[in-house]
Order: structure tokens, then C-alpha cells, then sequence
């Protein structure tokens, strides 16, 4: 079993002014090429054998949520536990570069990670959601989703939706559920303005979206995995506020380096991507 690291070379995830621009208007941006076609296979490789359950690191991701049915999405959480390589790819300094400057925050940490493999002609509708509505701990909004596409992303295939330009109108209610027949979309004030967009990317291609970003997905109707791994960051500003339950409050807990409510995260649960630290 080999591991593979990801190599680091600023000017490649240098973004333009206009770009972070953009992003705070719209309130995602797409990376093309962040990942190679031979990085990619290793990730898939990786993934595979944490679904078998194969961890190179000796333990289990923090949670994985197994198919029930042959159509059911399986979700793992923190992979970066579990496999090496898999910590290498979502912890690798380029998200943390690309999430910097999109949220123009001094440092980057890991919130969670998720390994999501949405099977052909199979998953579930994915209702309109904001991510930072799920992750209240996190008392400021300083955080981004990066989102690897692990293969090509075709209309078909159930990609992402995004309302573009929705992180300008705050938080709103969590939807009863996350599943359901029918993308539910929100009702938007009638002078607000946006479009959807669909995130048709190639595989080693990454989407970043703000945390107050209204967006969903379709069911796979392609012949082919839709898979995709992403990486829950945060801004190392960001301070824990205890109150909504989560994964991470109680895995947190657990470790004796832990935060107190109104302190900066930190500790083993949430590893630092940016800046990079001299070895």
C-alpha cells in the first residue's frame, strides 16, 4: 500500500484580486487543475479502501454512514483519521492557500472532512442548505467548502447547485431534512437577485463556497459514481460556542488540548493547513 503526498507550489494557487472580488459577490469560486489525473487515482484508491475499511493510521473515521440501499449515498467523515494519504489530500496546503484568501483570513483550519460517493443512477435529492447553519459551534461565518471532484461532473450526475450571491442574506432556518423528493428552494426576498448554478467541473477540479451559500443537488441519473471529497475549513480566527450539538463538539471533548467556549479553536481535532510550517 503506498502513500502519496501532494506537492506545494504557491504560484499555482495564487489568486488575482478580481477573483477573490468575485467570490465575495457570488460567493464561490471554482479552481481548475488543483489536483492532477495520477492524484486523483490515488485519492479513489484511498477512498475505496477506507469504505472497505482499510485504515492505514489504525482507526476509524470519526463517522461513516454506510449504504443502506442501492441507491444511498455513503458519507465518511474525517478520512483524514483513517488514511494518509486521504489527511495528505485534504489537508495539503493548496485548500488552505485557495481558502485563505477567499475569506482573507490569516490562517486555516480543518473543520471536517467528508467522503461522499453518490452511486449511478442512484442518491438523493439534497435539499437547498447553508453549511454554516449545521456547524453553530463555530461562532463566526469565516468558513469555506472546498469540494474535489474525484470524477468528472456532468449535468447528469447530480452536481452541486449553487444560489449565487445567497451568503449576502444571512443564516435561515435548517430544513426539516437534508433529504427529500424535490429540491426545496427557499423563498427569497422579491427584489434579490440570482441564478442557479450548476457545478460542472472535471475531476482534480475544486469548488469553494461560503458557509452562508444557499445550494443542493440532484439525484445521479449518469451510469457513473459521482464521488467527490471535501474539506470543511475554517478561519483560525474562529472561536468555539458551545450550544448546537455536533460531531466535532463531542470528538473535541475527548482530547485533553480542548477549547473553551470564546477561544480559538485549536488542538488535535483540528489540524492547521495555512499557513505552511517551516518542518
Amino acid at each position: 500500500m503506498s502513500t502519496t503526498v501532494f506537492p506545494f507550489d504557491p504560484a499555482r494557487t495564487t489568486l488575482t484580486a478580481e477573483q477573490i472580488a468575485l467570490f465575495g459577490e457570488r460567493g464561490y469560486h471554482i479552481q481548475h487543475g488543483v489536483f492532477s489525473d495520477a492524484e486523483i487515482a490515488a485519492i479513489n484508491a484511498a477512498a475505496d479502501r477506507v469504505i472497505a475499511g482499510e485504515y492505514d493510521k489504525g482507526q476509524p473515521p470519526d463517522c461513516r454512514m454506510d449504504r443502506m440501499e442501492p441507491v444511498d449515498l455513503i458519507k465518511l467523515d474525517n478520512t483524514w483519521k483513517a488514511d494518509t494519504t486521504m489527511a495528505n489530500a485534504v489537508l495539503t496546503p493548496r485548500l488552505g492557500h485557495l481558502a485563505a484568501q477567499l475569506i482573507q483570513a490569516p490562517g486555516i483550519r480543518m473543520w471536517h472532512d467528508q467522503l461522499l460517493d453518490k452511486p449511478a443512477h442512484g442518491g438523493r435529492v439534497v435539499t437547498y442548505h447553508q453549511d454554516w447553519a449545521y456547524w453553530q459551534m463555530i461562532k463566526e461565518c469565516e468558513t469555506v467548502t472546498c469540494w474535489i471532484a474525484l470524477d468528472d461532473v456532468l449535468p447528469e450526475s447530480g452536481p452541486m447547485v449553487f444560489l449565487e450571491g445567497t451568503q449576502k442574506l444571512g443564516i435561515w432556518t435548517l430544513p426539516m431534512g437534508i433529504t427529500g423528493n424535490d429540491a426545496q428552494k427557499p423563498t427569497l426576498p422579491a427584489d434579490f437577485k440570482t441564478r442557479e448554478v450548476p457545478v460542472i467541473i472535471p475531476k482534480g477540479s475544486v469548488s469553494f463556497h461560503h458557509g452562508l451559500l444557499l445550494h443542493g443537488s440532484d439525484r445521479n441519473f449518469s451510469a457513473t459514481r459521482r464521488r467527490a471529497l471535501v474539506s470543511h475549513v475554517m478561519s483560525t480566527e474562529c472561536t468555539y460556542r458551545p450550544g448546537q450539538d455536533h460531531m466535532n463538539n463531542w470528538k473535541m471533548q475527548e482530547q485533553p488540548d480542548c477549547p473553551l467556549p470564546g477561544e480559538k479553536f485549536h488542538g488535535p481535532q483540528f489540524p492547521p493547513m495555512w499557513p505552511v510550517r517551516a518542518a
